[in-house]
């Protein structure tokens, strides 16, 4: 996967499990955080309908462009969109997580034609992790499962 501010992941396959892996070693090594953003877009993707995929991608290229170059985006199985955000705490995450919700909703407006108020849930998971919630690599594994079934 290319590392132009519009390349979008469209799995795990396109080395984002990967990309989490050398990120989380990284924070390990050197000591610094890393944090996991995933917008759950299923709820959306019931409004739009028959071009799901279409409109997804475009609200997976608005994210892209509002966060920073050494950020990595994918659109996962079940209508996730997850981003990485090498050197983020939990508390930026929350905050990105929020603004990244609002962009996906104005992107999801603009194609549907009409306001796109659902809520857009968010789940973060971050290392070192001090609030006790959920690992990286466990919030990974929990999502590769939601897509198995």
């Amino acid at each position: 996967m290319e590392t132009s501010r519009t390349s979008i992941g469209t799995s795990f396959g396109d080395n984002f499990a990967e990309k989490v892996e050398v990120e989380l070693n990284r924070a390990e090594r050197y000591r610094v955080f890393v944090s996991l953003t995933v917008l759950d877009l299923d709820p959306a993707a019931e409004m739009v309908g028959e071009h799901t995929a279409e409109v997804l991608q475009d609200v997976a290229v608005g994210v892209r462009e509002a966060v920073r170059t050494c950020d990595h985006v994918a659109l996962l199985h079940r209508n996730y969109l997850a981003v990485l955000l090498p050197e983020t705490p939990r508390q930026g995450a929350e905050v990105a997580g929020r603004r990244l919700a609002g962009i996906a909703r104005t992107r999801l407006a603009a194609r549907l034609g009409h306001g796109a108020n659902q809520v857009i849930p968010v789940e973060i998971a971050s290392y070192p992790d001090t609030a006790g919630a959920r690992t990286l690599s466990g919030f990974l594994e929990e999502l590769a499962r939601k897509g198995r079934n």
